[in-house]
């Protein structure tokens, strides 16, 4: 995909606006710069946080080495943050076909996600190249998983390195280290089982909305599609096993029970177009909520999800009793301002990735500002 055609849709997608909310109580009372200059470009390599540079930052995961990655999507590389500075762990920075080999000579095609397996080999999600790669810290070298680059889908109860996957957005791993794939384009969540066998988790294959309240390989949900399509429908799983899903394109975030396989929705009401609400949006159930293009989720060490609606430019929260919260961001408006101040007094534009660290620090891919926002706890 051409940097032109997802800045065509970026500017498309424009959101719905809304007055600010109130600012509300709860743990988190600023939000800064963490890394980037606001300004998107590709170097220099090995620089300051703040003088580092991204093009459209996509998503940050701390590694278990306790190191931030983040995913430099328009620079086609992914960086890590040493001692406070900023360099290439994987990728030339040019488009590529992601072959195996040393990490720095190889051209990936916008990696969208990384995860650690139960080994704490880095997992990463080669977007378009419609791969899923493992980088081995001893060796520096990357080797493809899942998919030979073919955007299509196949392989289902067979080895998953022999599987056909399709915009794969995103990995997460069970407590038992089997490995999900949300499948983007084949609107699937696929599962790699400990024996390496491949098989759907979530999804008929068919881009809709149904099946609440049954087993979630007969529900459907719903991804953006075509050679236009931004990165969306990321995935976390929490320590109990339960898989939680951004199900981007039903403005809905939806989560499968580890022990009954039954899916449910947990936050937005699915309404289109969205209706951003300001305040009146505050501390209700999040079910009751609109949400705009939800990508990404995350949660913290007590349970409480968080997510980022993306196209709300905004992150909220759904608390333990099922309301919902805005923590960054002024829901419907975009923006690049509020450092120093309260997370929900500063703007965001089209934040597409979030990461909570081990003491629940949230951090934020502020994706059109070219900036990760950090809010401490």
């Amino acid at each position: 995909m051409t940097h032109l055609l997802f800045l065509l849709v970026l500017a498309f997608l424009s959101a719905c606006g809304s007055s600010p909310a109130s600012v509300g109580s709860g743990p988190y009372s600023r939000i800064e710069t963490y890394a980037g200059t606001g300004a998107a470009g590709k170097g220099p390599d090995d620089a300051a946080l703040r003088q580092a540079t991204f093009y459209l930052p996509l998503d940050l995961t701390f590694g278990p080495d306790s190191r931030p990655y983040i995913l430099d999507w328009n620079n086609h590389r992914v960086r890590v943050v040493t001692n406070s500075r900023v360099s290439t762990l994987i990728g030339t920075g040019e488009l590529g076909d992601a072959p195996a080999g040393p990490a720095r000579e190889i051209g990936l095609n916008h990696p969208t996600h990384i995860s650690f397996d139960l080994q704490g080999r880095l997992v990463l999600s080669a977007w378009h190249n419609s791969m899923i790669l493992r980088y081995d810290f001893a060796t520096d070298h990357i080797e493809p998983i899942c998919g030979n680059g073919e955007r299509a889908y196949g392989g289902d109860d067979g080895p998953a390195e022999l599987a056909l996957i399709n915009l794969p957005s995103s990995t997460a791993f069970d407590p038992a280290g089997r490995m999900y794939i949300s499948d983007q384009e084949n609107q699937r969540i696929r599962v790699v089982d400990l024996d390496g066998t491949i098989s759907t988790a979530v999804g008929t294959g068919e881009p809709g909305f149904s099946g609440d309240g049954g087993p979630a390989n007969k529900a459907r949900i719903y991804a953006p599609i075509g050679q236009a399509a931004p990165p969306t429908s990321r995935i976390a799983i929490d320590d109990r096993g339960t898989l939680y899903i951004a199900d981007t394109f039903n403005n809905r975030i939806r989560k499968v029970d580890y022990a009954t396989g039954v899916i449910t929705t947990i936050a937005g009401n699915g309404e289109f177009p969205p209706n951003p609400r300001g305040a009146a949006d505050e501390g209700v159930s999040a079910l009751a909520v609109s949400l705009y293009w939800p990508c990404d989720v995350a949660i913290d060490s007590e349970g409480r999800v968080f997510f980022a609606d993306t196209f709300n430019h905004c992150v909220r929260r759904i608390d333990l009793d099922g309301t919902i919260t805005t923590v960054a961001g002024q829901c419907g408006q975009p923006g690049d301002q509020g450092d120093g101040s309260h997370p929900q007094k500063a703007l965001l534009s089209r934040p597409y990735g979030i990461e909570l660290d081990p003491d629940d620090n949230l951090y934020i891919a502020d994706t059109r500002n070219h900036r990760i926002r950090l809010i401490r706890k």
